[in-house]
């Protein structure tokens, strides 16, 4: 018997939580994660773990869920730290937890925080532990004598808690689990107080180590009641976080009204609109939808999310929901989408099933341009304490470790960034060990992409709230723990194809046409030619080397098409080959035989090849018996990242019991179970591709039918997967003149002028909007004369009317540019003052840029070249990527600059790169293959133009290169 169990009552195993953990949530402060502190905690013998993060609550999501995991108790807490006042506060229950994230919240964004009149507030379910003296006097007359403890590390401590005449409890702050981890947190504290939002507030001085349980009990051998409250607090602590509540948003109705009637009442009349006549079959479908969404209490997030896309509409900002909850009748009669799911035969079951307790997940898309005015309605409809933004943790990676570590080693800026350029290469210095080991930890938070929640109750009652980098008031929970905790996400994602088609049907309505974009032709001929020919750049979703490939590969002819090469691009139908024997089949009609007879209900549309993720729930319901509720769990585990036991579990049920049950042979379980394991992981829903089959479509039929207004738009919404040059030279080989930007003609941004499309101001490096706003409205008053009116009517900052100069912006308001570029240094002349000598005539005589060096200006300027393309200034002998069609199984050289690259793995985990190159002809694509790649290493790390030498090779109707050798061009 133990000397504690003798002071403290023989017979009594008294069982203690670690009071407290500080995890790598306590943003660089800490390097140990919440699964290592739940698993040392379990192995040191202790029967609860409790977390206390320094301001933060990021880690709640963790600790419950690997806690559960490990079978020990979790209690969730906050150490509230300010320069002056610090204190342990753990949820004992619901009410706690709230009260938790009132304080946390209050504590990250009030500037005048102060913890005695915060708790005296919001004090109800909390347990409160304090070390310091100055704090236990104000918090005694606040707290309960039960909810308040002094904090005491070792049996001499008690003695603050008995001159307080406050209950101590066994407790420390422990920072770290083993000697190695000290460094790192030293380090991590370096970075801290080197980082740009400061340090934030003194830390405690001395690191705490965990030790095992009975270790920590013999500390208090003299002092019983200590560990008896730590008992006490262990026991009492009961919240569950995880209960599965959802959080639901709330749509105010009038009295009596319900908000399931009130949905069914505005599917049906949207039902009336989409469909003439309405079919049985149809209504049918809709009450099935209205029903799961009714038994599942989610008509109030329907309603929600039609008044944002109603409000969009209204607006007439582009919008549509991608995802599965295109697949819902529900969402094309609201109007979420222009997808019907009738005639795309789309499954609902995917989205929603009575089976499925989750709350489903509706992401709209938005015009990038004006996405902030549906997010601010959002909070002006909804009220700012019922409407915050989901938070992103950015955990460090390689390149930021680097930085952050050498920055902590007093390493200057030129040197960094040679260390960051150089990783590969030399990966066993002590910087790069040093990064190696905080990748992963939490550096800072950010704002996630477009994550909203709305709620019916304060959010800081459900989810603490933190001020992000960006200035914007986020969750501290990111959105997979935002999931966890039952708030219902909704994705405002920033869509910049629909700003295209959207601008580019504007403009196109302009010149007296008029173009309804949701009625043009599915199997429109010049779109499917266009992109039968691999002519896609700048269409949605279908300018990647490989997806060009396989157009023409795919012959595609109409809209479904693209549906479907948008799935057979996806890792998953590629696999084992499927891509090319799809195209086997659907384009020549390749005999094949169904893994079982049943297969071909489900997979005959799609000539025996999984594409969608729906294949996988329709093969488990209709052919091996599965409920839909048990299918839609299937393919989410099989598709998924689930523990090997899961997945095994998952196998022989399918294998041994579904397919037993249903008739089905081994053999051809086995089969159906290897190929959907394949497939599953990298498929995409069916609903989506649909969705941004038609945007591409849409987007397609531009470019093919009305090519200038598409190039417009396009240059003016890029954010496609290569550089803006190739997007302004693809136009020019479209035969659309570009003219350079001017301040007579031009606008902010690009726009048509006549045959041509005139680049924008907004192109001039170091123009500012308020410069060209000021030019802009001058314009309107009258052209600009000559160089020294434009001078006299707007004010430049220095190097903003030298640019213009440079770049050909001021043509023809003087002789020359270089005469121009030395009027700057004269003061204006009064055109109505007489000059006896004028200096200017001098200035006169300097000549025009020849080409080169307006080639030159342009790229300085612009960093695009509008006026010639370099690569027609190399030598001869290099091959143009329009001609290698020519020179199949030959070798050639080609030449250019770099305009995408990227690297994969093969199936033996090799690496392999791709790089597309760009000559004034086109594109060229280049393979370096495993035993090349530092080849494809060299030259990607090289600027300015490249040659490639190698052999062609043609493959799915398309050309590429297999490097055997490259260097710099220049």
């Amino acid at each position: 018997m133990t000397l504690n169990h003798i002071l403290c009552g023989a017979g009594i195993d008294m069982r203690i939580a670690s009071l407290a953990c500080r995890s790598f949530y306590s943003l660089l402060r800490s390097s140990v994660s919440v699964r290592q502190w739940v698993h040392k905690v379990t192995e040191y013998g202790y029967a609860a773990i409790a977390l206390a993060d320094a301001n933060s609550m990021y880690g709640a999501v963790d600790l419950f869920k690997y806690a559960r995991q490990a079978d020990i108790k979790p209690i969730l807490g906050v150490e509230i730290l300010t320069n002056t006042q610090r204190a342990v506060l753990l949820a004992e229950n619901g009410a706690g937890y709230r009260n938790l994230c009132r304080i946390t919240t209050a504590r990250n964004l009030k500037p005048d925080f102060d913890l005695i009149e915060c708790l005296s507030n919001h004090n109800k379910g909390l347990i409160c532990i304090c070390d310091q003296k100055q704090l236990l006097r104000p918090l005694k007359q606040i707290f309960d004598k039960n909810n308040l403890f002094a904090g005491c590390r070792d049996s001499a401590e008690t003695a603050l808690a008995a001159a307080y005449n406050t209950k101590p409890v066994a407790y420390d702050n422990f920072d770290y689990l083993d000697a190695d981890d000290i460094t790192i947190i030293r380090l991590l504290d370096k970075i801290r107080k080197l980082s740009v939002a400061g340090p934030g507030p003194q830390d405690h001085n001395v690191l705490q180590q965990l030790i095992p349980e009975e270790q920590f009990k013999q500390k208090f051998s003299n002092n019983c009641e200590a560990l008896r409250n730590a008992e006490g607090i262990t026991q009492r602590c009961n919240f569950n976080l995880l209960n599965g509540k959802y959080h639901l948003p709330k749509i105010e109705l009038p009295r009596g009204k319900r908000a399931d009637t009130e949905l069914a009442g505005r599917c049906h009349r949207g039902l009336a609109n989409k469909y003439n006549p309405v079919s049985t079959k149809v209504v049918k479908r809709l009450e099935h939808e209205l029903a799961v969404i009714r038994q599942n209490s989610f008509s109030d997030y329907f309603l929600v999310v039609h008044q944002i896309i109603d409000f969009a509409k209204r607006k007439h900002i582009p919008v549509e929901v991608r995802g599965s909850a295109a697949g819902s009748l529900v969402s094309y009669v609201l109007g979420f989408t222009r997808v019907c799911p009738i005639e795309n035969n789309l499954y609902f079951e995917r989205f929603m099933n009575p089976g499925r307790k989750d709350c489903p997940d509706i992401d709209i898309d938005l015009c990038w341009r004006r996405r902030d005015e549906v997010i601010r309605f959002c909070y002006d409809n909804w009220g700012t304490d019922y409407v915050a933004m989901v938070s992103n943790i950015n955990r460090y990676r390689r390149r930021s470790a680097i930085r952050d570590v050498a920055r902590a080693f007093g390493i200057e800026t030129s040197k960094i960034n040679e260390l960051v350029k150089n990783r590969e290469a030399n990966s066993d210095s002590a910087i790069y060990n040093m990064a190696e080991r905080i990748v992963g930890i939490p550096r800072h938070m950010g704002v996630h992409c477009g994550g909203i929640v709305i709620t019916s109750r304060p959010v800081r009652e459900i989810a603490p709230l933190e001020l992000a980098t960006k200035g914007v008031i986020v969750t501290q929970y990111d959105k997979d723990a935002a999931e966890a905790v039952g708030l219902v996400k909704i994705d405002l994602l920033g869509n910049r194809a629909l700003s295209t088609v959207n601008e580019a049907v504007n403009i196109v309505n302009k010149r007296s046409h008029h173009l309804d974009i949701d009625t043009v032709d599915p199997s429109d001929e010049k779109t499917a030619n266009m992109l039968s020919s691999g002519d896609s750049l700048g269409v949605f979703q279908c300018e990647s080397p490989g997806m060009r490939q396989l157009l023409r590969g795919l012959k595609v002819r109409n809209k479904r098409d693209v549906a479907i090469a948008l799935s057979l691009i996806r890792p998953g139908p590629a696999s084992g080959g499927m891509k090319t024997e799809f195209i086997e089949r659907y384009l020549h009609g390749k005999p094949f035989t169904y893994l079982h007879p049943k297969m071909e209900e489900v997979l005959g549309d799609t000539h025996g090849v999984m594409l969608y993720q729906e294949d996988v729930m329709r093969i488990a319901v209709e052919v091996a018996g599965y409920s839909i509720g048990d299918a839609d769990r299937f393919r989410s585990e099989v598709s998924k990242k689930v523990s090997s036991l899961r997945l095994q579990q998952q196998y022989e049920d399918f294998v041994y019991s579904r397919a037993d049950g249903v008739g089905m042979d081994r053999h051809a379980a086995e089969a159906i179970w290897d190929q959907i394991l394949r497939f599953a992981a990298y498929s995409y829903c069916k609903a989506h591709a649909t969705v941004y089959a038609n945007i591409a479509w849409q987007t397609a039929f531009i470019k093919a039918n009305h090519t200038r207004q598409f190039y417009t738009s396009l240059l003016n919404n890029h954010q496609g997967m290569y550089p803006l040059r190739v997007y302004v030279w693809d136009a020019i080989r479209h035969g659309i003149r570009i003219l350079p930007p001017h301040v007579n003609k031009s606008d902010v941004e690009w726009r048509m002028e006549n045959k041509a499309i005139r680049a924008g101001l907004n192109m001039i490096r170091g123009l500012s909007y308020t410069t060209i706003n000021n030019l802009l409205e001058q314009k309107k008053l009258r052209p600009f004369a000559n160089i020294d009116d434009l001078r006299r009517r707007v004010r430049f900052h220095k190097p903003e009317l030298k640019n213009l100069i440079h770049v050909g912006a001021c043509d023809g308001l003087g002789k020359s540019r270089p005469a121009m570029l030395g009027q700057l240094y004269l003061t204006p002349i009064n055109p109505e003052q007489m000059l006896l000598f004028d200096i200017r005539r001098n200035l006169s005589q300097l000549p025009e840029y020849d080409r080169i060096e307006k080639l030159k200006a342009e790229i300085d300027v612009t960093g695009i070249p509008l006026s010639l393309h370099p690569t027609v200034l190399f030598r001869s002998g290099f091959t143009s990527a329009a001609t290698l069609d020519r020179f199949i199984n030959q070798e050639v050289t080609v030449a250019g600059f770099i305009a995408a690259a990227r690297r994969a793995k093969t199936n033996d985990g090799r690496i392999i790169g791709f790089v597309t190159l760009e000559d004034s002809s086109g594109l060229a694509e280049v393979t370096f293959f495993p035993d090349q790649i530092e080849k494809y290493y060299g030259i990607c790390t090289a600027s300015g133009p490249v040659w490639v030498k190698g052999r062609v090779t043609e493959h799915l109707s398309s050309i590429a290169l297999e490097c055997y050798n490259c260097g710099r061009a220049a």
